[in-house]
């Protein structure tokens, strides 16, 4: 009988401990599912939230970025740059309007403060409309009525830049890590920017170069291209679209090259000043003895430039006798000059005394 009811205890005993390590094994099952549910849930409000919003740059000089929402209204502006900080923060009226509205005023401000005098290659700054990877659509025409919106309104300020956009399309998804979408854009748009900004038709461009580096930390497309009879070289910012550089030149001719002369070697001298008809490359700034007989030295002194010149003028000699005649004491007749204080031409007073 004892012995049945130890048995009894230890059974009792054991199924209590089943029941308590099953119940445990269910809420820690249950907790793991509730930590699941709540992640997942967690994942799709972040995802719905980036879902939710999209960002524009603007980039002409001054970059500004425009984030909205869904429905295409601004919530926020931020400048990027120094020359965007300084639009920005004397633009505040911003809250709730169209995306097109928002870069209306934007680039009315930017023109104001006098970004659209400044060329490059000779052409006016290229307006870039660019919209960062994964945000979102209000629209499937969104950025195409924003950029048609705006160059309306750059017409409307009778500027010539020209619009230029960035999608998603424009990305180069090799770089793209991580399921993070790629920051750069691809070549055949930094080459399309770079022909926009040189005024120049894609059907006309032969491209010779085109490099993809980084200049201190900076992606930078290097293209060099010709079209119409000139050479040209451009760098395009590999993220934000922006050209850095511009220039071109006549085909053949180097840029360096300013010796237009016509014995011109390509190199300019601009030491050699010499360009005489006997000039020997250098200029002797010393030697200013020019006449007919120079021998490279001028003589200053010499004064004598008779006929019978021997580099030096006797002030006292006349072409007759030695004499100049103009001896106070003497003159041309009887050896009185005439103009003795005490004579005169006909009786010797010159009659000037009192």
């Amino acid at each position: 009988m004892k012995m049945r009811k130890v048995l009894l205890a230890a059974f009792t005993s054991i199924t209590f401990t089943a029941a308590v390590f099953t119940t445990g094994c269910g809420s820690q099952e249950t907790g793991l599912v509730q930590e699941r549910e709540i992640t997942a849930e967690a994942e799709a409000s972040q995802g719905e939230a980036l879902a939710d919003k999209g960002i524009i740059t603007l980039s002409v000089n001054p970059e500004i970025s425009i984030e909205y929402d869904k429905e295409g209204k601004v919530t926020a502006v931020k400048g990027n740059n120094v020359d965007g900080e300084g639009i920005v923060s004397a633009y505040q009226d911003y809250q709730g309007k169209d995306c097109s509205t928002v870069l209306e005023e934007l680039i009315n401000r930017i023109n104001e403060a006098g970004y659209f005098i400044d060329e490059i290659d000779g052409n006016k700054k290229n307006i870039v409309i660019q919209m960062e990877p994964g945000s979102v659509l209000p629209s499937d025409d969104f950025l195409e009525t924003i950029s048609q919106d705006t160059r309306e309104a750059v017409a409307g300020l009778e500027l010539t830049s020209d619009i230029v956009t960035i999608d998603d399309d424009d990305y180069d998804d090799s770089y793209a890590k991580g399921g993070e979408p790629s920051p750069y854009i691809t070549l055949d748009k930094a080459k399309e920017i770079a022909l926009a900004q040189a005024n120049v038709n894609a059907a006309d461009a032969v491209f010779e170069d085109k490099e993809f580096d980084f200049d201190d930390g900076i992606a930078i497309y290097e293209l060099e291209f010709t079209a119409g009879g000139s050479e040209y070289e451009y760098d395009i910012h590999g993220v934000t679209g922006k050209v850095l550089k511009g220039e071109h030149h006549a085909t053949g001719q180097a840029v360096e090259d300013t010796d237009y002369g016509p014995g011109n070697d390509g190199v300019t001298d601009y030491s050699d000043t010499d360009y005489g008809p006997d000039n020997d490359g250098v200029t002797d700034y010393g030697n200013t003895d020019y006449g007919p007989n120079n021998d490279g030295v001028t003589d200053y002194k010499d004064t004598d430039y008779g006929p019978d010149n021997d580099g030096v003028t006797d002030y006292q000699d006349d072409l007759d006798g030695g004499d100049s005649g103009y001896d106070v004491q003497d003159d041309p007749d009887d050896g009185d000059s005439g103009y003795d204080a005490q004579d005169d031409l006909d009786d010797g007073d010159s009659g000037y005394d009192d």
